[in-house]
């Protein structure tokens, strides 16, 4: 990170001093990702009693749409 970049016209020479100053005072240093484990939770299955309601509904209204469909293209 040793190469010249570009001064930014939105600084005064004043404050590019006072930022080159804290850079080599206060270099920049990465530093590794802290991995943070959590615990797995045990969730509670989700509720599935109306599923094939569900399942059923949709297939009648898809059919009714259907014959719909069928019956207007006669």
């Amino acid at each position: 990170m040793n190469e010249k970049l570009e001064h930014d016209p939105d600084f005064t020479e004043e404050e590019r001093a006072e930022f080159e100053r804290l850079e080599k005072e206060h270099p920049y240093k990465e530093i590794e990702e802290e991995i943070i484990r959590v615990p797995v939770q045990q969730k509670a299955a989700a509720d599935t009693k109306h599923d094939l309601l569900y399942l059923l509904i949709f297939i009648i209204v898809m059919a009714v749409f259907l014959v719909i469909i069928f019956i207007t293209q006669i």
